[in-house]
């Protein structure tokens, strides 16, 4: 999990997310995870449930946007394998996407999906995974299945997209 504050990003793992509580971030970006959600289990889950308190501006990454439909009451189920690049179709416009085309591509790198949780939008969907991207209704708090620090110039804009919403 990288922890953000200010301009000097740091790493903390989720089992010591409760040192949050005394010294919050300006952002927090939960990162991918090579673990399975099937193969691990859920219980990890009560390490991040904290999150759900805060009002600063959260991006779950791959693993990430999953673990944050999770705490939202969503679903992971097992989905189709994607390893490679993939255009996204943005179903909404949004400060997330701004600088960005349907002609960018995004890398993939996963075989699980979460589905959209009660009060989000769905932002972006392709022809491999329905909810690429989301936003609660009313928090700061966004999800993407793809890799954007692993995308390119296009990545790039989009984390700093995140980092502009700060």
């Amino acid at each position: 999990m990288l922890v953000s504050s200010g301009a000097d990003p740091f790493v903390i793992r989720h089992y010591d997310l409760s040192a949050l509580v005394s010294d919050l971030p300006a952002a927090i970006v939960i990162s991918g995870n090579p673990a399975l959600i099937r193969d691990t289990g859920t219980s990890f889950l009560v390490d991040f449930e904290m999150l759900r308190d805060l009002t600063l501006p959260i991006l779950g990454i791959c693993f990430g946007h999953q673990v944050i439909g999770m705490l939202y009451g969503s679903e992971v189920t097992l989905g189709k394998e994607d390893r490679g690049p993939r255009q996204l179709e943005f179903l909404q416009d949004h400060p997330l996407f701004d600088g960005l085309s349907t002609d960018d591509v995004f890398q993939e790198d996963h075989t699980e999906e979460v589905a959209l949780p009660e009060h989000f939008i769905h932002l972006a969907s392709s022809s491999h995974c329905f909810n690429e991207a989301m936003m609660h209704r009313e928090l700061p708090v966004y999800g993407v299945q793809f890799h954007p620090e692993s995308s390119g110039d296009a990545g790039r804009q989009l984390l700093q997209n995140f980092l502009s919403l700060v």
